[in-house]
């Protein structure tokens, strides 16, 4: 981790944005500060313990199978059966990043939490050959790539993929800063991100998300 960083403002959240200038730069937020950058499928007990990628495997052939009938747009590579099991909440070795620092923001305090939240910040190369390397499991190192098919919602959030070879393993990197949103500033937060547009009903287009958010503006206290 190349730098760590306490914000307890938007002025300050501001200027660490800023920072980076014209750098590339994506960011992920989570609830908790204590979160590590760890894909969902590394954090996964599964019951095969000696062999956790054959585990993996099954899970996303599964998927393949019995998802054909709901798929509108075929999905053409593994690389696509990826990127649309992760958006459906399927564990797999991919971590969702925006290139919308408000976005990660959101994502970060959106839900209650009696804590520190944070936002990841990394400077990020640039998205990976998928023609040179057509077989996700046969990667070896940590890089960022884009689906070729982007849903309505990953479009919405500016969304982009890193993918791990080593998911059980949190990921660090002198080029990955951590800003952590102290909880004394969450609340205030989220009513800054309302203002800036960017609420439950936007990050989520449709019936769902709109309910979601006029629940949070009329009945919630947080």
């Amino acid at each position: 981790m190349s730098k760590e960083i306490k914000i307890n403002s938007f002025n300050q959240l501001h200027e660490a944005i800023m920072s980076y200038a014209r750098k590339i730069v994506v960011y992920r937020g989570v609830k908790d500060s204590s979160y590590q950058l760890v894909p969902k499928i590394g954090r996964l007990k599964f019951i095969n313990k000696k062999d956790p990628e054959k585990e993996e495997k099954i899970i996303i052939t599964r998927f393949r199978k019995h998802a054909l009938p709901f798929v509108q747009i075929p999905c053409e590579t593994m690389w696509d059966w990826l990127a649309l099991a992760q958006h459906h909440g399927l564990p797999t070795r991919l971590l969702d990043w925006s290139f919308n620092p408000l976005v990660a923001a959101y994502f970060a305090v959106e839900k209650d939490y009696d804590g520190d939240s944070a936002i990841y910040a990394f400077n990020i190369g640039p998205s990976l050959d998928l023609e040179s390397h057509p077989d996700p499991f046969k990667l070896t190192f940590v890089a960022r790539f884009s689906p070729s098919h982007i849903s309505q919602r990953i479009a919405t959030q500016s969304g982009i993929f890193t993918i791990h070879p080593n998911p059980s393993e949190p990921y660090q990197s002198e080029k990955v800063d951590k800003y952590i949103i102290v909880n004394s500033f969450r609340r205030e937060l989220k009513f800054i991100l309302y203002r800036y547009g960017i609420t439950r009903a936007s990050m989520f287009p449709g019936l769902d998300g709109l309910a979601s958010h006029i629940q949070w503006l009329r009945a919630e206290q947080y």
